[in-house]
């Protein structure tokens, strides 16, 4: 059985991120068990919302299918009526009050005519005798004239009656035939699309809701909370259309009918005929009661979850103070405090993990070994004070020139620096090593003893893809090799290792 020693040291002495964690599980648990309750208290709001859109949608369909069976059994009559060649060989006068005696007078209803094949009106339930008009160019007129086979009944798209004063309204037509079933005109009744409006103005949708009346093509007939903008216009693409296509009824939950605010819809389809309503009540409207009830809640959690927190802060605040100084002297302790860089431990840690992972992901791994040429006479000759100063200079120099996340950079040990480079090839590793030489060689730090004159930097590099049969120090050693060639081959220069570490490459010694 594994020893997990862990356990029982988090167990006599848990650490701030397990005392954390626990308190964030038992206030997740306690948010868990709120957010139930209000996803409960959110979809019984939602359906009990639906459930008053498609009462109104019932009540709609059930008004408007009401009126218009009537007013069609009007037009059925009057259309009977002018079949009687007895009835209309009677004075004009007679004539009217016998074909309009059995016509529906209901609020919204309009004059009721017939009109000849050429579009003329011939019979007018409003007055003998008829009033002048030509009614051939209205578009439920041509539609009677030119469909032989539908049923006869059609409602038209919405106009501006030229007999009503330019109020909007829609005909309900019937078809008259000849006795051959040639066309012989039609008897035509309006329906006054305000009166509608009006009804529809009562619903209880809220601030924001709106109830839409349509032909079955997408037409809009009328619609309440707007004014004449939309009669007319034709809302077939709207994505309610695509549910109402194949259903008598339904619900919909979406943005409006042509964008906008979201809504929750109910329609139905209005009897037997070529119409659609629909009711829809704005989601922000729906949710407002609900969302106090969420604010109220949460409050209360959160108040809840700020008391637990505090008492388990003030608790964990000495452990917490003792781990933030237990790092910041980890971090210390692999920290060069002269160069800034990292230090021998710190290199030694980052070079096996990134040993590791290249083995793991088999990329290349680079190293450079670099060395202050000649430091050791420019202590004796400048003082300790000023070789200090150097060390500072050159590794901010390589500091800069490093500056990937992967890539570390550390004294390696007194004047000896080390650069370690991840995922880089024997060009890219040779390429900063060049720029860290050029950049401390741009210093122009005077050394009298070197031959050069001034402070130069030698420089290994040395590239490998882990294997097995390697470990972290042969990349070190070829490194080592690399430097100590450069430093024999007259310093200021880089060199890179000869033995081929890379598969596929066979590098020589380089120096530049």
């Amino acid at each position: 059985m594994p020893k997990l020693p862990w356990l029982a040291k988090t167990i006599g002495q848990p650490s701030p991120l397990v005392i954390w964690t626990a308190t964030a599980v038992g206030l997740l648990i306690q948010l868990m068990v709120f957010a139930v309750i209000a996803l409960d208290s959110y979809q019984a709001t939602v359906k009990s919302s639906f459930e008053t859109t498609e009462s109104i949608a019932r009540l709609i369909e059930q008004d408007i299918a009401r009126n218009i069976e009537l007013y069609d059994l009007s037009l059925q009559a009057v259309a009977e009526s002018v079949q009687d060649s007895e009835l209309m060989a009677l004075p004009s006068r007679v004539r009217q009050i016998a074909v309009f005696d059995r016509t529906t007078t209901a609020p919204g209803l309009g004059a009721m005519v017939v009109l000849d094949k050429d579009g003329s009106i011939v019979l007018d339930s409003v007055q003998s005798p008829v009033r002048p008009g030509n009614f051939a160019d209205r578009e439920y007129f041509k539609f009677q004239r030119d469909t032989p086979n539908a049923n006869g009944f059609y409602i038209s798209r919405p106009f501006e009656a030229r007999l009503q004063q330019k109020a909007w309204s829609v005909s309900i037509s019937r078809r008259l035939n000849k006795p051959d079933g040639g066309f012989n005109g039609i008897v035509s009744g309006t329906l006054k699309l305000d009166f509608i409006k009006q009804r529809l103005e009562t619903l209880a949708l809220g601030r924001n809701g709106i109830a839409t009346l349509f032909r079955a093509d997408g037409v809009v007939l009328v619609q309440n909370g707007s004014g004449t903008e939309n009669i007319g216009a034709d809302w077939s693409k709207a994505a309610l259309f695509k549910h109402a296509k194949d259903e008598s009824s339904g619900t919909y939950a979406g943005a409006g009918l042509m964008g906008g605010m979201p809504r929750l819809y109910a329609y139905r389809r209005v009897g037997d005929l070529p119409l659609l309503v629909s009711a829809g009540i704005a989601r922000a409207d729906v949710l407002a009661p609900w969302w106090l009830k969420i604010e109220l809640l949460f409050a209360v959690f959160a108040v809840m979850a700020a008391s637990v927190i505090l008492l388990v802060a003030m608790f964990n605040r000495e452990l917490r103070r003792r781990i933030v100084a237990e790092k910041g002297q980890a971090v210390l302790a692999r920290q060069d405090k002269l160069s800034q860089l990292s230090n021998r431990l710190g290199f030694d840690e980052a070079l096996a993990q990134a040993w590791r992972r290249a083995a793991r992901e088999r990329q290349p791994l680079s190293l450079l070994m670099i060395d202050v040429d000649h430091f050791k006479q420019f202590n004796d000759r400048y003082g300790h004070p000023d070789g200090d100063r150097v060390l500072m200079a050159i590794g901010g120099a390589i500091g800069g020139a490093v500056r990937r996340p992967g890539d570390v950079a550390a004294r390696y040990g007194g004047e000896e620096f080390a650069v370690l480079l991840p995922n880089t090839g024997t060009d890219g590793a040779t390429r900063v090593a060049e720029t860290i030489r050029r950049q401390v060689a741009a210093m122009a730090i005077i050394h009298d003893i070197s031959s050069y004159r001034i402070v130069t930097l030698s420089v290994g590099v040395a590239t490998v893809v882990p294997a097995m049969n390697l470990s972290a120090q042969a990349l070190v050693a070829d490194a080592d090799r690399a430097l100590y060639a450069a430093k024999s081959g007259g310093r200021n220069r880089v060199c890179m290792d000869a033995v081929a570490r890379i598969p596929g490459q066979n590098p020589e010694l380089l120096s530049a």
